[in-house]
């Protein structure tokens, strides 16, 4: 992993360090709060149902999973303090400490990660995210109705032990637990407060910091949790954090000293805010991308999507729109992903566009130049960024022939509307690695995933996927998703754009803010 993302850096020009300040802290000051724009309403902060960056921010920080991954992509224990795997790989053992406490005062027991995982797991819960538990023997078979609860082979009959066996290998399973899809629960206050149990007042968390104001559609506000293990190493006393929209308006509030964290810039003012020295490129594991709603009578022909696809300048894009140094996009598993290049193939995929040759296939499609082809609309989340990608695509579209018009909404509605509205046609989606596998990446295309939008499924697909969990080794594995790469170019499901960077905005005097390559994984305790 260290090495992975080593070459992510590298490849991006980043110049990150460890702590964004530039050296040893000063003297600390008096008000230990940090401000932070998070953009956003977070749609859920519950860890069983948030699949976002933005929720993530807040969960990763008042809740505690069985392990952390540090900046460099080292595991190191969070609730459990050790662990064993069993010589065939398929047995996990984690070894929790009994003194590690929730908020309320109740003890963090092995019972609570199960009650979490069995809760992700349960049709009636419907989280996105459950797919991810699949890996554990019997999962997958509780989730689709079709086993019990206490088939699910997760252990906790000892409060201090929490034993799980898999349905194969999967050499990433210690770091996944770091993400929040395997998050504890405070079941009682789940089953107490229901669907409001994660309002100030009710929730009951197990993190460094803990939620004690929510302002909706304003801002949170979290505070240290004192009796936390971790809270003799937390400087931080509290973190604010600012839900403005808009980008030009976030820079303005950084400018004006009332943020110290600006993670969305606008794309219009980038070159601007190259020169300042607060502008800090981070590393990032992740992937923009568009989504085609292959049932919509517009998209249904693979012919189709590949000319789409073709015709997208993805240089152009980040020279000219994203301007942050990404990377053109040209499979959907990121550069820099181990294996990458053995499975990475693109015949189709270019980082220029080919108008001579999506044009041959919408005539191949029925269409010469464009004509017949029924409007196609592009619709994206709220977001000065997205609203520019988005225009830059409709013109490159059009130039061969096709007729697009773009819809926007905001991020909460836009989550919503994606899976049960069949009306959509092209989606803009990012995904950023929870893991550090190409299985985290191509399994979000599974049918039954809940971050599938696509409507698309394929039996060998999955059928290669399923067999990469049984892969006696690394090359056995690779050759499997090299497979599975084909499969998309293809069918061509998503039209990848480029492969993410992280620019934000930092004040000099915020010293250790480590924003971790892996999604949202970011912990400020350390800041």
């Amino acid at each position: 992993m260290v090495v992975a993302l080593g070459v992510v850096a590298a490849g991006c020009g980043s110049s990150a360090t460890t702590t964004t300040g530039g050296g040893a802290a000063g003297e600390l000051a008096a008000d230990q709060t940090l401000r932070v724009n998070i953009n956003t309403e977070p749609p859920n902060i519950d860890p069983n149902l948030g699949t976002d960056t933005t929720s993530a921010k807040v969960i990763n920080n008042i809740f505690e999973g069985l392990t952390h991954i540090n900046y460099e992509g080292e595991v190191f224990p969070g609730a459990a303090e050790k662990w064993e795997v069993s010589d065939d790989g398929l047995t996990y053992t984690f070894y929790l400490r009994g003194t590690d406490k929730w908020t309320n005062g109740d003890v963090v027991t092995s019972q609570d990660f199960k009650d979490s995982w069995l809760r992700i797991l349960d049709p009636a819960t419907g989280a996105d995210y459950a797919y991810m538990v699949f890996v554990i023997k019997g999962a997958a078979e509780f989730n689709a109705g079709e086993g019990k609860a206490e088939d699910v082979a997760i252990d906790a009959s000892d409060p201090k032990v929490l034993k799980v066996t898999l349905v194969g290998r999967v050499p990433w399973f210690v770091p996944m637990m770091a993400h929040q899809a395997f998050f504890p629960i405070h079941k009682a206050t789940v089953d107490q407060h229901g669907d409001k149990w994660t309002e100030p007042g009710n929730i009951v968390s197990n993190g460094p910091f803990k939620l004690t104001t929510w302002n909706h559609e304003s801002d949170i506000l979290l505070e240290k949790w004192g009796d936390h293990r971790l809270a003799s190493e937390t400087t931080l006393e509290k973190i604010k954090m600012i839900m403005i929209v808009e980008a030009t308006t976030g820079v303005a509030a950084f400018e004006n000293n009332e943020v110290d964290i600006q993670s969305d810039l606008p794309v219009a003012d980038m070159d601007r805010l190259k020169k300042l020295p607060e502008y800090t490129l981070f590393p990032m594991l992740g992937i923009y991308y568009y989504g085609f709603n292959i049932k919509n009578p517009s998209l249904e022909k693979v012919e189709v999507r590949q000319a789409l696809a073709m015709a997208m300048d993805r240089q152009s894009i980040i020279d000219n729109v994203a301007k942050a140094d990404q990377l053109p996009a040209v499979s959907f598993t990121p550069k820099g992903m181990p294996g990458w290049d053995v499975f990475h193939k693109s015949e189709l995929l270019k980082p220029t566009a080919d108008k001579e040759g999506a044009k041959k296939l919408l005539a191949d499609a029925g269409f010469p130049d464009g004509q017949g082809l029924p409007e196609i609309v592009i619709y994206y989340n709220t977001s000065e960024g997205h609203q520019a990608i988005a225009t830059a695509v409709q013109d490159q579209w059009k130039q061969v022939g096709a007729n697009v018009t773009l819809k926007n909404m905001e991020w909460k509605q836009y989550l919503d509307f994606l899976p049960n509205n069949d009306d959509v046609m092209v989606y803009r989606m990012g995904w950023v690695a929870d893991f550090n596998d190409a299985y985290n990446f191509l399994e979000i295309l599974r049918e039954k995933s809940g971050n599938n939008y696509t409507r698309w499924s394929s039996a060998e697909y999955e059928k290669n996927l399923d067999d990469a969990l049984q892969a006696p080794d690394e090359a056995a594995r690779f050759e499997l998703y090299s497979k599975c790469e084909q499969i998309l170019q293809d069918e061509m499901p998503v039209a990848p754009i480029y492969w993410y960077t992280n620019p934000e905005l930092v004040k000099k005097y915020v010293t250790g803010y480590e924003p971790n390559p892996l999604g949202e994984l970011t912990n400020y305790w350390t800041v």
